[in-house]
């Protein structure tokens, strides 16, 4: 069970980070702090909200306590989306390639066409 609070206090602190470091490559100076707090305030939005994975919610709660907290809202939602293509979409394309190598494995030559269809 420690072992468990201890990795996902790890992954908290790394997403926070990523956020921190897209807010910094935007030419915009924060401390470590206010994207820390952006974040955990983000994923509370999106956990409490109604909408599955958080999609909007996340970006709209990070987006504005980002600009509460002294960011420009054109670098706050540029980090906000910046950070949500690497966390969140990125990882996605290994799974969808692999799903749909192991699609194509389960029917078998004698199902599937010589040529792909799109």
């Amino acid at each position: 069970m420690a072992l468990t609070i201890i990795f996902q206090l790890a992954i908290f602190v790394l997403d926070a980070t990523t956020l921190w470091f897209a807010v910094l490559s935007l030419g915009t100076s924060i401390g470590p702090s206010p994207a820390f707090i952006a974040f955990v305030l983000a994923s509370v939005v999106a956990t409490v909200s109604p909408i599955p994975l958080g999609l909007g919610s996340f970006e709209g709660g990070c987006v504005a306590v980002l600009h509460l907290l002294g960011v420009r809202i054109e670098v706050a939602l540029a980090a906000t989306l910046i950070f949500r293509g690497i966390s969140f979409w990125m990882p996605m394309l290994p799974g969808m390639w692999l799903t749909h190598r192991e699609t194509r494995a389960d029917l078998g030559p004698s199902q599937y066409p010589d040529h792909e269809v799109f």
